[in-house]
């Protein structure tokens, strides 16, 4: 299976200092990736420098084989990318902000009948069908994210991009979230999120950790476990702090666990 997108030796620099130090990695089709790391590690740097909202500063970006430099134009039509903050318009209701997006991204030929389809079915996929006459302004924090993931949703990218998608989020919520972005990754979307969160890192397939600019692991969470010799996630940000981020990512890549992660997740865990 090729990859969705792949990295090779990708840096970053902004103001004279590296951000982003020599990352190489490879995201599958069908997966969820959680971007996690300590505030200021490059979480949302790498997010950013991985769909082409920062150029990085040397290193290749391809995307479904092809360089991403050559193909940016269709790899934006695939794009659907929910930034930390809300992007909807709060005095609208979920239906109108429905309805605008769905005019602005969806083909002019469009009938008005197949737009209400189209959108009362991701009203129900995202379980706030009862609420899409509601002004978003009255919506909680979890609803709100929902139909910001809606938005991007309704031309159907290939690509589902979050920023910290959890941000403000209870735990339930949060989980459900997950839940949701589980179901929508059956259609073989490319689903990746950054996360400071240790909740819930079972419902992802892939984790990328991020220490000071340095990606320090590539895996599963089961050897993401053996890798740092902790028996609970929430320990990992402690145990970090026993090695520099260069140390970590030197022992990671001179590790098994390398040549795993360039894998499909589904092949992984077989």
């Amino acid at each position: 299976m090729p990859a969705s997108i792949s990295l090779s030796a990708i840096s970053f620099k902004a103001g004279g200092k590296n951000i982003l130090n020599n990352i190489s990695l490879a995201i599958y089709p069908g997966e969820i990736t959680a971007i996690l790391g300590p505030s200021g590690s490059g979480k949302s740097t790498l997010l950013k420098t991985m769909i082409s909202i920062n150029k990085p500063s040397s290193g290749i970006i391809k995307c479904n084989g092809g360089l991403m430099t050559e193909n940016i134009d269709d790899f934006r039509k695939d794009l659907g990318y929910v930034p930390q903050d809300d992007i909807i318009h709060q005095d609208l209701s979920v239906f109108q902000n429905f309805y605008y997006a769905s005019r602005l991204r969806l083909p002019p030929s469009l009938s008005e009948e197949a737009i209400n389809a189209k959108i009362g079915i991701y009203l129900r996929i995202l379980g706030i069908e009862e609420r899409k006459h509601l002004k978003v302004r009255k919506l909680s924090g979890g609803q709100r994210k929902r139909v910001n993931i809606g938005i991007e949703l309704i031309a159907d990218p290939k690509f589902l991009i979050l920023d910290e998608p959890a941000s403000g989020l209870d735990p339930a919520t949060e989980e459900d979230l997950l839940i949701l972005l589980n179901d929508l990754k059956k259609e073989k979307k490319t689903i990746i999120l950054t996360t400071h969160s240790m909740e819930y890192l079972n419902k992802v397939d892939r984790l990328l950790i991020m220490m000071e600019g340095y990606l320090i692991f590539n895996g599963t969470l089961s050897n993401m476990k053996s890798f740092f010799g902790i028996i609970h996630s929430a320990d990992l940000f402690k145990k970090i702090r026993d090695s520099s981020a260069e140390q970590w990512h030197q022992k990671f890549t001179a590790s098994q666990f390398l040549s795993a992660a360039a894998l499909p997740m589904g092949e992984l865990k077989r």
